[in-house]
């Protein structure tokens, strides 16, 4: 079972770590990106960021898919840079009904939509897509924001 679902490019860190963690009480975090999951610093960086009454997987899409079906009672926390991420579980079978878009930042080339999410004109309409599939898309950079269906800004 996911509790949340969270677009954040700094995956692990103190806001998800604890802040959304107390909220969506979860039994591990799946950091889902395919570069961290290949690089040694990186995994291991991550896995002490993960609270330790957590289990932390750093994977690949289909990677997070076999862990999501192999322990469907488990209670998971998703996290990942990209919302294609997320498109790409979905489309191997996993349902979200919600995703929460919290931390993609400035570069050039994309558009200021709320303080923290910064977009580029693909990953509007990856998040066009998941609309169309039914996911509520939740625009807060912390839990005690006030909630946001950040399609409404796209």
């Amino acid at each position: 079972m996911i509790t949340l679902a969270r677009v954040d490019e700094r995956l692990i860190h103190g806001q998800v770590a604890y802040a959304w963690t107390m909220v969506y009480p979860s039994d591990a975090i799946i950091v889902v990106d395919q570069e961290a999951e290949k690089d040694a610093l990186q995994r291991s960086l991550l896995e002490m960021a993960c609270p330790r009454t957590m289990k932390c997987f750093i994977a690949n899409e289909s990677k997070s898919v076999e862990i999501l079906k192999k322990y469907p009672k488990k209670k998971f926390f998703l996290v990942a840079k990209h919302p294609q991420s997320f498109l790409t579980i979905m489309k191997q079978g996993i349902e979200m009904k919600n995703i929460n878009i919290g931390g993609i930042y400035f570069k050039e080339g994309r558009k200021q939509i709320t303080n923290t999410v910064f977009l580029d004109q693909k990953s509007m309409d990856i998040l066009k897509e998941l609309h169309e599939r039914g996911v509520y898309l939740d625009g807060r950079t912390t839990p005690s924001d006030n909630e946001l269906d950040l399609f409404t800004k796209l």
